[in-house]
């Protein structure tokens, strides 16, 4: 079956942005855009300057809080801007982990979404998706095109953004893992035994040594339940650096600070995507480091699930288990009071 064809794009480009020294990392931006129909646009900065913006031609206009431009085009690359903004204050944030950098941001709710990601440093790539169901497209879109423009124009290697493809999901549960389980409860966890036992189940059946490490419920942010198996003995060499209590400690704190750094992923995100009522404004966040991610998936208005892989490898496997784990919640939470 013949590919589909491409479809028609408008491009800006800045005035210093020289086609006989960077047009091959254009011509790459130009065929993602065409090829991937779930990317509105797609923006390239260098040092925090915008270089060009690749639009889709039968884009709608965006929303009416866009008001910094005075044409589309570059209208086009404020969320996007603004997205790496943030990216850079959490990047700060998740740098004393000893994970590395953070290479991929992705934030979205039902409507749309934005990626934001790093080519290298000084070098951003942003997107705009203002479709429902087509962030994981664009997402994938733009994970591959970074990777081409790190490995083929530049000739570094691959961060692996959005994790490997072809890496094996985890095996079934061993008894080390259960063993290696340690889970505790906060102050807006249910004190009925018969829900605790169920977190305790649902923390067993997803939280293991392979993909998904790290699990933390909220509830008006406030601690609900939280688990980790960072004590198993075959995960000892990710913390010579940072002690397992300290990676305990900090993960809840950024669980906390998300708060503030959420109001501005949000005023990013509803230039494209605006907020639904009764949904989430936010339901998914993705910070993609160097030695895999953080995960952060809202069961509600007032509940989010935080979950962590170590593996860089294995990201992809990781969200879509937290992603499980955050649909089984959402079947108990009757049995919680509210």
């Amino acid at each position: 079956m013949a590919a589909p064809a491409p479809h028609r794009i408008d491009i800006l480009t800045e005035y210093h942005w020289s086609a006989e020294r960077h047009g091959r990392i254009t011509a790459m931006c130009e065929e993602a855009a065409a090829a991937a129909p779930e990317i509105r646009s797609l923006s390239h900065y260098s040092n925090g300057i915008l270089d060009f913006v690749v639009c889709r031609a039968d884009r709608a206009p965006l929303s009416s809080l866009v008001t910094e431009a005075d044409d589309d085009l570059h209208d086009e690359s404020l969320p996007g801007s603004r997205l790496l903004l943030c990216a850079q204050d959490l990047g700060a944030v998740l740098r004393p982990l000893g994970t590395g950098e953070l290479m991929r941001t992705v934030v979205a709710n039902v409507r749309g979404g934005l990626w934001g990601g790093r080519v290298k440093p000084g070098e951003y790539l942003a997107a705009l998706s203002d479709s429902p169901d087509c962030v994981p497209a664009m997402d994938a879109a733009m994970n591959h095109l970074v990777t081409r423009v790190r490995t083929e124009v530049h000739t570094l290697p691959d961060e692996l953004p959005g994790g490997a493809p072809d890496a094996p999901p985890r095996l079934a549960s061993t008894d080390t893992e259960n063993e290696a389980l340690r889970i505790d409860f906060g102050t807006a966890a249910a004190p009925v035994p018969a829900y605790e036992q169920r977190l305790r189940a649902l923390w067993h059946n997803h939280v293991n040594t392979t993909d998904l490490q790290y699990a933390g419920y909220y509830r008006d942010w406030t601690l609900v339940c939280v688990g980790d198996v960072f004590d198993a003995p075959e995960l000892g060499p990710r913390f010579m650096d940072v002690s397992v209590r300290s990676r305990r400690t900090a993960y809840r704190d950024l669980s906390r600070g998300l708060r503030g750094h959420l109001v501005r992923l949000t005023d990013a995100l509803h230039l494209v995507a605006p907020a639904v009522d009764g949904q989430p404004p936010v339901d998914r966040l993705v910070l993609d480091v160097q030695e895999g991610a953080v995960y952060v998936t809202w069961l509600s208005p007032r509940e989010f699930v935080v979950g962590v892989t170590l593996d860089q490898t294995q990201v992809g496997h990781a969200e879509a288990r937290l992603r499980r784990l955050a649909l089984a919640l959402g079947e108990i939470r009757a049995q919680s009071p509210r």
